[in-house]
């Protein structure tokens, strides 16, 4: 937890430091009529409107997360460390513009002890007040109070410089001021951009740990298998670190967040980490066999009392698909259906995690007794009519036997076998059964189900009675 009362007495402090150096320095300019010192107070001033923009910049960054800020606020701070390296650039370019004006108008101005005391006594006042805040930014690991403190030691540098060019200036040597001042300003630049270099990366993200160093951490984890996607980002003191944990699928839900939390813990020590999200997932091993994966889907099944038939496995790019047909109660509505469907699914793929997607096709299936009744002797001659037809469609099936009709709620049941070349595949037995279903179904409307057993040619014929 960031001290934020210290960081603002800090900068409070400061900023009373710099507006006290930026008095004497320009009381020293103006009675002196030196362009050097005065430039050097303005310098001063900014660098006291920069402990404002601090101050500003703290103010935002200490509010807690909120709805729009999930994250928190702290890239305020960083903002308006970006905010001193511009006020740097701008010194920098005033610093610039004076050298060349003066190339043009030299001027020797009034300098006397008085003068030389005014800036060497701001020399001292900002160089301890650079020294202060330095060490405090440091130790409250806060950028805008080191971005600060460098500002301050640039503004000391420059004060150098003129003091410099005044010695020159007393002896006849005006022209060795502006060629200091533009040395200290092209300084100025670096510092500058040494901070934005530094404050950059927290703006956008840039990876603030070494993944290395994070990795270590996690393997000595007993119960990790792998991890992946590790990512951190933040500003020293204030790192997120994020990653993907895989453990056992064979373990509980409980001890593979016993795990992450472990991991947590353990990142959490590093130094500046303050917040860890760890995203667990069940191992990948070897793709399972078939009969693994639809015994596994039918076990869930019976755990929540419904039915599975007609599972196939798909293997497309990499990816492993299941779909099943799911026989539910017909009493259910669609969404209490879906709902037991999706329930089937998602339990199935957490102890199937080689399967990337299982996609279930929901169907009535009754679970109890049907009241039924034997049909008329005129509809059982026309459903075999309609039967002896659709052979016709299907030559690859015939001799129809052991006709069963019974009815009940007004729908159809029929279950009859007939005969297939015993070479043919289970495959393309399944597909001419369900052709002939289809053709059956579509001429009789009030058939609800058509069961047809297939039998190899040269079997004896089973028949009723």
């Amino acid at each position: 937890m960031r001290d934020i009362s210290s960081i603002r007495r800090v900068l409070i402090t400061t900023m009373l430091l710099n507006f006290l150096a930026t008095g004497i320095k320009l009381i020293a300019g103006i009675v002196s009529g030196s362009l050097g010192v005065v430039a050097d107070a303005l310098d001063t001033f900014f660098d006291a409107t920069s402990n404002i923009v601090g101050l500003l910049g703290l103010f935002l960054s200490a509010h807690p997360p909120d709805k729009q800020h999930p994250y928190g606020h702290r890239k305020f701070e960083t903002m308006a460390a970006l905010g001193i390296a511009l006020l740097l650039f701008l010194t920098s370019w005033e610093l610039l513009r004076n050298a060349v004006h003066r190339f043009g108008q030299p001027r020797l101005p009034d300098l006397n002890e008085w003068t030389f005391a005014a800036v060497i006594f701001g020399i001292f006042l900002q160089s301890a007040t650079s020294f202060y805040e330095l060490r405090q930014g440091r130790h409250l690991r806060s950028e805008i109070l080191v971005a600060d403190a460098l500002h301050t030691r640039a503004n000391v540098l420059v004060s150098l410089s003129v003091l410099v060019g005044m010695v020159f200036v007393k002896l006849g040597y005006a022209i060795v001021d502006p060629l200091l001042g533009m040395g200290v300003a092209l300084f100025i630049t670096k510092i500058g951009m040494d901070i934005v270099r530094e404050n950059v990366p927290a703006l956008v993200d840039q990876a603030i740990v070494d993944e290395e160093v994070i990795s270590r951490v996690i393997s000595e984890v007993p119960g990790v298998e792998s991890f992946h996607r590790i990512r951190s980002r933040g500003a020293p003191g204030n790192i997120a670190v994020d990653l993907h944990l895989r453990v056992s699928p064979r373990r509980p839900v409980q001890e593979g967040e016993a795990i992450a939390d472990e991991v947590r813990r353990r990142l959490l020590q590093l130094e500046g980490v303050s917040d860890v999200t760890i995203h667990v997932e069940a191992q990948k091993g070897p793709e399972p066999e078939a009969g693994e994966i639809f015994a596994t889907v039918k076990q869930v099944a019976d755990v929540l009392n419904i039915r599975v038939h007609e599972s196939s496995a798909h293997q497309i790019e990499g990816e492993l698909s299941v779909d099943i047909h799911v026989g539910v109660p017909p009493h259910l509505s669609l969404a209490e259906a879906h709902a037991l469907a999706d329930r089937l699914e998602r339990e199935a793929t957490a102890r199937l995690p080689q399967v990337n997607r299982i996609q279930t096709h929901i169907e009535p299936a009754s679970q109890e007794v049907l009241p039924s009744h034997e049909v008329s002797a005129e509809l059982r001659q026309q459903i075999e009519h309609e039967i002896t037809a659709a052979m016709a469609a299907v030559p690859e099936l015939g001799n129809p036997y052991n006709l069963q009709v019974r009815s009940s709620d007004g729908r159809l049941f029929l279950s009859f076998a007939c005969r297939a070349a015993p070479e043919l595949s289970v495959v393309e037995a399944h597909r001419l059964a369900s052709q002939l279903e289809s053709v059956i179904t579509t001429s009789l409307p009030k058939v609800a189900e058509v069961l047809i057993h297939l039998e190899p040619e040269g079997d004896l014929i089973q028949t009723n009675g």
